[in-house]
């Protein structure tokens, strides 16, 4: 009895790792993609004032996946 509730914990922790990896994993894919994105637009003078906004939401997204990351 013992054994199938520490293999059933031991799965649940594997789902729960699992999850916050691909939560994080998305997350990161995202600011990676603005990233390329901003380097792309400081090339072109014309998108210069939208530099600000694709870095405050970048930093929005880190600080999401470093909250989750605490809370797990």
């Amino acid at each position: 009895m013992k054994k199938n509730k520490k293999e059933k914990d031991i799965q649940e922790l594997l789902k729960a790792k699992q999850t916050a990896h691909n939560y994080c994993r998305k997350h990161l894919q995202g600011v990676v993609g603005n990233l390329q994105e901003l380097r792309k637009q400081l090339k072109k003078p014309s998108y210069i004032y939208s530099v600000d906004v694709e870095l405050v939401r970048n930093q929005i997204l880190l600080e999401e996946v470093v909250k989750h990351l605490k809370e797990k």
